[in-house]
Order: structure tokens, then sequence, then C-alpha cells
């Protein structure tokens, strides 16, 4: 194993969420969706996003639904006659609220966009500040093109998407293709992260390791192939719904294009600078930390770009600091194209 894959893997521990936070979440989601199933005319459960798909990092809050069957609800959907989600959701709400309130005498429960959000007020072993994950359900309908309609109550309508093959083309065989890629999403996730306004939503991160790795590869040569991948694709346009029945995925509102390219081609260009100088060790963490700057403290590397005017994302000033160790003790975090230390 090469520097840059030794000191991935040390940030991939970083950012990792602990057992017992992952437990926690899993069992909560699992109490939930065992009242959620027993609802009138429910044909089956199912659970998506990051903990189901085993990328998560901060992102514990665990993700599941429910799916209808329209024969029981026939006046539902646009399959149907057109009837919004906002009675169905509210009845379901109830239901799940009424089964698990015992178990959970200070659970609380809140309509989204597109779920029930469930939360516990219960913090891992009792500690303060300690994780407490959440859980978001949502109420699907079984559509006739095949995939799922799901709650859209901003406009008391239904949206098309396919959570269930998501999760199985996340988690699919071959495991060696499967396990590097959950990897690279991780750490990807991870430098994301640190931005104080994400430039990606995790879906984007996932859809696009989808498209390029395909193959068991090193975990530096997969995060290289990703940012260099996502960034022609995300100069193009907004990345495909991997099941092709959503819209494409776009960016946040609050980000351009232009940055989010910009901040993936320099994390791409330092990746490969630490893979073409894997031998050197000190010089492979000098790149690293240019793209886990979190994670990866490097004096030389921040000296080295603020004496050269900086085009990492850094301010000068910030960068001088690091080195003097005046940001030893404060989180360093940057905006998507803003160059500034926050």
């Amino acid at each position: 194993m090469g520097h840059t894959n030794k000191i991935l893997d040390e940030v991939r521990k970083q950012v990792a969420p602990a057992d017992e936070t992952l437990e926690a979440a899993r069992a909560r989601r699992d109490s939930v969706l065992e009242a959620a199933k027993k609802s009138e005319g429910v044909l089956r459960t199912y659970s998506s996003g990051s903990i189901a798909h085993f990328t998560a990092n901060d992102d514990t809050d665990a993700d599941c639904g429910i799916v209808l069957d329209r024969r029981v609800y026939p006046k539902l959907g646009p399959d149907g006659d057109g009837d919004g989600p906002d009675e169905i959701v509210s009845k379901v709400r109830d239901f799940v609220r009424d089964a698990i309130r015992g178990a959970h005498p200070k659970v609380s429960f809140r309509l989204t966009k597109r779920a029930i959000k469930i939360e516990f007020s219960e913090p891992i072993n009792g500690k303060a500040h300690a994780p407490d994950p959440s859980v978001d359900l949502i109420v699907a309908l079984t559509r006739k093109a095949g995939a799922l309609w799901i709650p859209n109550r901003d406009k008391d309508g239904w949206d098309a998407s396919d959570p269930e093959c998501h999760t199985k083309l996340l988690t699919d065989p071959p495991a060696d293709v499967a396990r590097v890629r959950r990897r690279t999403v991780r750490l990807v996730k991870g430098w994301n992260g640190q931005f104080t306004s994400r430039g990606l939503c995790s879906f984007n991160i996932e859809a696009l390791a989808l498209e390029c790795i395909t193959k068991a590869m090193s975990i530096g040569d997969a995060v290289t192939m990703w940012f260099e991948y996502a960034a022609k694709e995300i100069k193009k346009g907004n990345t495909k719904d991997p099941a092709d029945v959503s819209p494409s995925i776009k960016l946040p509102a609050d980000v351009t294009r232009d940055a989010v390219v910009s901040c993936l081609e320099k994390a791409a260009n330092h990746m490969r600078a630490a893979l073409d100088s894997d031998d050197d060790e000190a010089t492979a963490k000098d790149e690293l930390s240019l793209v886990y700057w979190d994670y990866v403290k490097s004096d030389k590397s921040a000296l080295a770009t603020a004496l050269r005017g900086g085009n990492s994302g850094f301010n000068r000033a910030g960068q001088i600091a690091a080195v003097t160790g005046a940001a030893a003790t404060l989180k360093t975090t940057r905006s998507f194209g803003d160059g500034k230390v926050r």
C-alpha cells in the first residue's frame, strides 16, 4: 500500500461514524418500519439513503419508506384521480406515532416536503451532545410505469423516484467494486463537508461514483478518478438519475457551477500529484492536505501555497496562520469559490 492510500485510510477513519451511532440509527429505522408496515394497504417497506447504502459519515439520520398499493388507494397520485399526499401522510404519521410512543415517550413527528421526520430526543447512552439519529419515513405509492411516486407536499403532489433501485445499485455485487465505490463516496463526502456551503448533495456524489467506478482499484486511484470525472461531468451539466426515473440532480441553489467545477478540478490536481509522488510520504501528505485540510495537517504545503499566492481556496492570511499555528485551534472551513477562511 502506497502512502496516498495509507493517508486516505486515516482520513476515512476520521470521518467514519461510531458503530453505536450506526446501530442506533438502524434500530430506530427498523422500529419505525415495523410499525408503519401495519398501516392499511402497505405492500412492502424499504430502506434508503446513506445508512442503507453504507456511505454514512455525519449523515446518520436513517431514510426509509413504505410502499402503498394503488388498488387500496385508487384516488391517490397521477395514476389515480390525482389526490395529493397530505391526507395519507398525516394518517400514517398518526398511526406510527401511536405505535411507537410507548417505547419512545419523547418522540416527536413533523412533516417535511418528502417525509415524516421522526426525532427521538434520546441521545446515545444518554450522553450530552451525543448523536441522536432521527428517521425520515416516506409514504410512497406504486407507479404504473414502474418505480414509485413519492410525496411533494410543497405542491400537494407526487414526484417519480426509485429509491429502491438506488440502494440496489450501490449494494449489488461484485463486492470488491461496491466496497471501493462506497469508500470513495465517503471520502468525497468528507471533502465536501469541509466547505461552509456544500457544493454537492450526497446523492450527486453517489450517482457520479456509480458512473465512473465500475471495477476494483486502489482507493487512491478511485478517489482521483472520481474528482477528475466529476469535474468534467459537472461542467457539462446536471448528473443523471442512476435509475433514470427522476429529473437530473441539481446543484445546491447557493453555489455556482463554475465554483463547484473549480474546486473539483483543484482537488483532482492535488490527488493526481499525490499519486505521482506516492513513494514520497512528505509530498503525498502535502498534496492531500490541500484536499483534506481538516484531516491531514501539513505545514509545508500550507506555507508553499501561501508563498505562491494560493490556489487551493484559502486566502493568504489563512494559509500563513496555519503555518504559524494560529489556525491550529480553529476549524478552517471554506465556501465554494469565495476563497475565504471562516
